[in-house]
């Protein structure tokens, strides 16, 4: 008799949490909704990575957003290539990309699903370029960064419907991500913004290390291009030309290389 009360007691007592549970997990599921922005840009970042032959077979990283005030950087000390000032950062710890949902509201802002996919796109690239990184492997510096942006630029050019809301916008995120102080980290605007090109496939260059690590120095196969971007930048005007012709195009064929581009083979010592 004993035993059955004291097990109507404690039934009762579990009973009474679960509203309270359910709201805790409410809450924490709404914690981590994604934006419309970031919904917007994932779906079909998603589809590029499920299709291309290089990431097909791999997990897609989740989206994860990092506490009010702190850095995706911060979140992921281990990182060092990544700048502080990074809205999106793959963390090969979690497995994750980590989003700086504050600021990426304001690059929303100024340009559209665009600017947010940009830069989760460009985490994915750091994913791809070294996934499961050393000290000393690989490149580093400038080098490292602009083919993170290139193979992120391969995956927004495969990323269907997912479109810039005019040619001249297509640069503006790349050409604007950092302060001037950071461009010999991070490569200058207009290496950035030819790296963005490449991977959308529309320059003569590809996403491999040789090539960036040649358009870090500023050496690259269709210097016009390089020179019509530097020139023009993001927010003038087009200028014709070079730039006009790269910025129009959604993808130009250059054999060996097709359209839509693709991510270069991996080389290194597994598989991401």
């Amino acid at each position: 008799m004993r035993s059955a009360a004291i097990h109507l007691m404690v039934h009762r007592c579990l009973f009474s949490l679960v509203p309270s549970a359910a709201i805790w997990l409410g809450v924490a599921a709404k914690a981590i909704e994604l934006p419309r922005a970031i919904q917007a840009a994932e779906t079909p970042l998603q589809e590029a990575w499920r299709t291309d032959p290089r990431t097909a077979g791999t997990p897609w990283p989740k989206l994860m957003p990092v506490a009010d005030g702190t850095r995706p950087r911060e979140a992921c000390p281990q990182l060092l290539s990544a700048a502080l000032e990074s809205l999106a950062v793959f963390c090969p710890a979690r497995g994750q990309v980590l989003l700086d949902f504050k600021r990426l509201k304001a690059v929303e802002t100024r340009y559209d699903t665009w600017g947010v996919a940009y830069w989760i796109a460009t985490a994915l690239g750091q994913a791809i370029r070294d996934p499961s990184p050393q000290p000393g492997a690989g490149q580093s510096g400038p080098a490292a960064s602009l083919q993170e942006i290139c193979l992120g630029g391969v995956l927004l050019g495969q990323a269907p419907g997912l479109r810039a809301a005019a040619p001249r916008a297509r640069l503006s995120p790349a050409f604007t991500a950092y302060p001037a102080r950071l461009n010999g980290s991070q490569g200058t605007p207009a290496q950035r913004s030819y790296a963005l090109l490449t991977g959308l496939g529309a320059t003569a260059s590809d996403c491999s290390e040789g090539a960036m690590a040649s358009l870090a120095e500023g050496r690259v196969p269709d210097p016009e291009g390089l020179k019509a971007v530097a020139i023009n930048g993001a927010d003038r005007s087009m200028g014709g030309g070079a730039l006009d012709e790269a910025l129009n195009a959604l993808c130009m064929p250059r054999p060996p290389l097709g359209c839509p581009r693709r991510l270069p083979p991996y080389r290194g010592r597994t598989n991401p």
